[in-house]
């Protein structure tokens, strides 16, 4: 991915929406950060009127996540922020300020539906705790206090979409915001007038500007390098009755840790076994890396990196440089909890498939050998 530096673009917007039984007007300022960075990454917006209709987004919900990403803006949240308030509020409300029929004040003010969920109002569906009722109809209120909460959740850049959220929601659903990402990636980028949120740093994984600013690391005499900064705690070998064919590498913040190409090569598998879990944590009764990546180096020599946060930041064929990132740590598949599981292969013969139990060495060993020790600190 190449990061692009472009200057924030002042735009200021008033959105005027004809609703069933009236008319209903949000008045909206977006964001004038000029020459501001958002997470050192320069934020873009598109110049003139507000964002027409985008997808299956109206022009008043399409106003109201210029809402939700103008408040993100004026805290300067990082971009990945703007990402996981609109999919909370896309879950939410549908990004709909909704009244609520138990509370009477909240059907006199702008809304574009009721709802019946306890007293919550608002896009965010947020309770009298939050502000009061006037302030929880009020778009860039609420979102606002959903940036303050989230602020708040230490670590929320490296977690999951929908971890993020819950913190701050409490959802008996907490699965549940997770499904929008995708669609809240869009929208931020349709809002502040990017190809790709990605451009800004905005999707995961998350880092200063995406994934490419990690920044650089130092690589062994023989060009190897080990794949994540943690402990090696599951050996190689025998375990459980079973045949561990790698290293578990984790520590305490591991969760969300870039992870790092061994040494240079061609990727040559990326997947999600169709039996395990994917973008979400697994567990001791799954099987199965979850997302993971395969490189093939020089030599006939394959590495794998199991159980990544999401889908990995390279594709099939790609070629990568030694320290290059190629995904988060995460706890995706048969995973007792955040780390990354990590093969080495020898003399594996040409093929996606072949990098088995049979032709496994212990990584400790071999990385030893390859003047890149495994372990934190090392």
């Amino acid at each position: 991915m190449t990061r692009r530096p472009i200057m924030v673009i002042v735009a200021v917007v008033a959105v005027v929406g004809l609703m069933c039984g009236g008319m209903v007007v949000l008045p909206l300022v977006m964001f004038g950060l000029s020459d501001a960075e958002a997470a050192a990454c320069e934020v873009v917006s598109a110049a003139g009127a507000e964002p027409p209709a985008t997808g299956s987004w109206n022009a008043t919900q399409t106003a109201h996540a210029v809402a939700i990403v103008s408040a993100g803006a004026a805290r300067e949240v990082p971009p990945r922020g703007y990402v996981i308030a609109l999919a909370t509020a896309m879950q939410e409300s549908g990004l709909r300020n909704l009244a609520n029929s138990t509370v009477p004040e909240s059907l006199t003010l702008p809304h574009e539906g009721v709802g019946h969920d306890h007293d919550s109002i608002g896009l965010f569906q947020q309770r009298p705790g939050w502000g009061s009722v006037r302030e929880r109809m009020t778009p860039s209120y609420a979102a606002d206090k959903f940036y303050e909460a989230l602020a708040g959740v230490e670590g929320w850049q490296q977690m999951r979409l929908t971890d993020a959220a819950q913190a701050v929601q409490r959802s008996a659903y907490p699965e549940a915001y997770q499904k929008w990402e995708d669609a809240a990636e869009q929208l931020a980028a349709h809002v502040l007038g990017l190809g790709s949120i990605e451009d800004i740093g905005g999707g995961a994984p998350s880092a200063p500007c995406g994934v490419d600013d990690f920044g650089p690391v130092p690589v062994g005499p023989g060009g190897w390098v080990q794949p994540v900064n943690a402990n090696v705690g599951s050996g190689f070998g025998p375990r459980g009755g079973a045949f561990h064919a790698g290293v578990d590498m984790s520590r305490v913040d591991v969760r969300g840790a870039p992870i790092r190409a061994a040494a240079a090569g061609v990727v040559e598998q990326v997947k999600c076994d169709w039996y395990t879990t994917c973008d979400r944590d697994g567990h001791t009764g799954s099987r199965g890396c979850g997302w993971y990546v395969d490189i093939r180096h020089s030599g006939d020599i394959v590495t794998r990196y199991c159980h990544m946060i999401r889908q990995p930041e390279v594709a099939i064929g790609a070629s990568v440089a030694a320290g290059e990132v190629i995904g988060l740590v995460g706890n995706s598949g048969g995973s007792s909890g955040p780390h990354l599981h990590f093969e080495v292969h020898l003399d594996v013969p040409p093929g996606p498939y072949n990098a088995d139990r049979d032709n496994a060495v212990d990584p400790v060993q071999f990385m030893a050998a390859q003047g890149a020790p495994l372990g934190q600190g090392t």
